[in-house]
């Protein structure tokens, strides 16, 4: 029997907590490549990836990649305790991030400085996935100040 056919992939242990914001600024500030996506694979799952076959590859990225991105209900709770100060986020900075999303960078530099800007050097601290959902949060405040 090979470790496939004994392993479930249903069963891999997934650690959200694996990618923080602070070391996404450094591994998803360019294009999700291959090398990229392989190292956070890595990363939230550990010595477990060494278990499957390469044939499963496709199968355990499906497994394991929404978990780190995607955030579960702890994260989305956290996230809903915390308000954004955007008073000091400039429309330069807004402009670089959203020049930076139409060119596919995942977690480009200026996502960083947003998210310190907003919410205090700490965040960097908080899982990778729940990024979106703080950085929806600055341009929601943002969008509500300017149709005061």
């Amino acid at each position: 029997m090979t470790p496939a056919e004994i392993y479930d992939i249903d069963a891999i242990r997934v650690d959200r907590s694996a990618l923080t914001i602070r070391e996404a600024a450094t591994v998803l500030n360019n294009e999700l490549t291959a090398p990229v996506v392989a190292q956070l694979v890595r990363k939230a799952i550990g010595s477990q990836a060494d278990q499957f076959p390469l044939r499963t590859l496709k199968r355990v990225y499906e497994r394991v990649l929404p978990k780190v991105f995607e955030p579960d209900e702890a994260v989305q709770s956290r996230v809903e305790g915390l308000t954004p100060n955007v008073t000091t986020i400039t429309l330069g900075e807004y402009h670089e991030f959203l020049d930076a999303s139409e060119r596919k960078i995942a977690f480009p530099p200026v996502a960083a400085t947003l998210l310190i800007k907003a919410y205090g050097e700490d965040i960097l601290n908080e899982p990778y996935a729940a990024a979106a959902l703080l950085l929806k949060k600055i341009f929601d405040a943002v969008g509500d100040e300017g149709n005061e």
